[in-house]
């Protein structure tokens, strides 16, 4: 099955709630439609229009079965989305293509993902068609209104040898399903090397102020709306024979513009990889939108803050118990030095070892003095107690003991190979 590129997966991840991963991603591109007349309903939709669903195809649309929300009482749940779309020059045509993905191993109704993908690969599922709304036809040959107004022609009849075609100016690009026979000629699901090869030869150029330097027939596409106005695109086709080019040259573009397209060209490669970089980083935040970012980051950059304040902390503690666990033995900076690599929850286990250690060598502080009967015992010669040399011998001094504790935790620290945290004996 088709696994997204990382650049792809990227691209994904800033359209899924939960990140998804390259093996349980499908992905497969399709055309969608173009700028031809659909053969017997004599609509057209124009490259206004076909560059708006191109932005909405790249927001991501629903993809669905057989346009199942037009037939009420028939559950609609998407399969997948699109996440990505180009326009491209097929011939004479504008074509748009979109790239969609799907979830493996989920099921809609009774119907597997895994077996919609499985029929993609065998080429059984391959036609595709469109759900769209429309706000704007207009007649090919009045201009007016096709509908509701004054318009006198009819779709499909010829006007002084002029077809009659119903132009689709505006509107919105709802969802593409997955049909066994589209409307539209050629739009289906297509190979990823067929759209590589005809994409490599294909370029976007903002439309440049002086209009003389487009080619002669060279076709403009506008496209206008309240919030970025009238922009102006170009599609350009490099020749197929580079020598012949270089040998001729180019006359319709100075230098100047030619630095200018290709600076165009260079920021726009460059917003891309942001684009994908910045789908990583909210994946890895968690967050879902690019101006969540700075504010989670604030809140990691504080939480940072506060630990590396505890990890001094608790650093500090070890050493201190080190110390009273060994006392001048114990080789405080070698310590520091060691624990600076280490998460906080394995300092704090060798400084709760170190400080069970200085209990053992310091005792719980304090004199203390065991109880029992204070009379001599019967027998005792002098007034003194009998001798008894085996409990004499079994008695150690506070001071005995302590060395005693600080004998075993030196031995225990050299045969757990951190004998570097000793100071050497003078």
């Amino acid at each position: 099955m088709a696994k997204p590129s990382p650049e792809q997966l990227a691209r994904i991840n800033q359209l899924a709630r939960v990140p998804l991963t390259e093996d349980e991603t499908y992905v497969f591109p399709a055309k969608l439609v173009g700028d031809q007349i659909i053969p017997r309903r004599f609509y057209r939709l124009t490259p206004n229009f076909l560059r708006k669903m191109a932005v909405q195809a790249r927001e991501g649309v629903s993809l669905l079965l057989d346009h199942s929300w037009s037939n009420l009482g028939i559950m609609t749940i998407p399969l997948g989305r699109t996440f990505d779309s180009r326009l491209q020059m097929d011939g004479d045509e504008l074509a748009l293509y979109a790239d969609h993905y799907m979830k493996l191993g989920q099921e809609v109704g009774d119907i597997k993902i895994d077996q919609i993908a499985e029929g993609i690969d065998a080429g059984t599922i391959f036609d595709t068609s469109i759900g769209f709304t429309v706000s704007s036809q207009t007649c090919s040959i009045c201009g007016q209104e096709y509908f509701g107004g004054s318009c006198p022609h009819i779709r499909g009849r010829e006007y002084d040898s002029k077809l009659c075609t119903v132009d689709i100016n505006d509107g919105e690009l709802m969802e593409n399903s997955l049909v066994f026979d589209g409307a539209y000629p050629g739009a289906g699901v297509v190979g990823m090397s067929s759209i590589a090869e005809t994409q490599s030869s294909v370029k976007w150029e903002a439309l440049s102020e002086d209009v003389k330097s487009l080619p002669s027939g060279g076709r403009v596409f506008y496209s206008f709306s309240g919030k970025s106005g009238l922009d102006g695109f170009v599609i350009r086709q490099e020749k197929n024979n580079e020598a012949e080019t270089q040998a001729k040259g180019d006359d319709t573009v100075n230098e100047e513009q030619k630095a200018a397209l290709a600076a165009a060209q260079t920021q726009a490669n460059a917003l891309a990889a942001a684009n994908g970089v910045l789908g990583q980083v909210r994946a890895v935040l968690g967050v879902e939108s690019d101006t969540d970012i700075p504010a989670k980051i604030t809140a990691l950059s504080a939480q940072a803050v506060d630990g590396a304040a505890y990890k001094v902390k608790v650093t500090e503690q070890a050493c201190g118990a080190g110390v009273r666990a060994l006392g001048d033995a114990f080789n405080v900076e070698a310590m520091k030095t060691a624990l600076s690599h280490l998460p906080v929850s394995e300092i704090e286990k060798i400084g709760a070892s170190y400080e069970a250690q200085a209990q053992a060598a310091l005792g719980g502080g304090g004199r203390h003095t065991q109880t029992g009967d204070i009379n001599l015992p019967e027998g005792a010669v002098d007034g003194k107690q009998p001798a008894n040399a085996q409990a004499n011998a079994g008695q150690k001094t506070t001071e005995q003991l302590q060395a005693d504790a600080k004998e075993a935790a030196i031995a225990a620290l050299k045969n757990t190979g951190r004998g570097n945290l000793l100071k050497e004996d003078k």
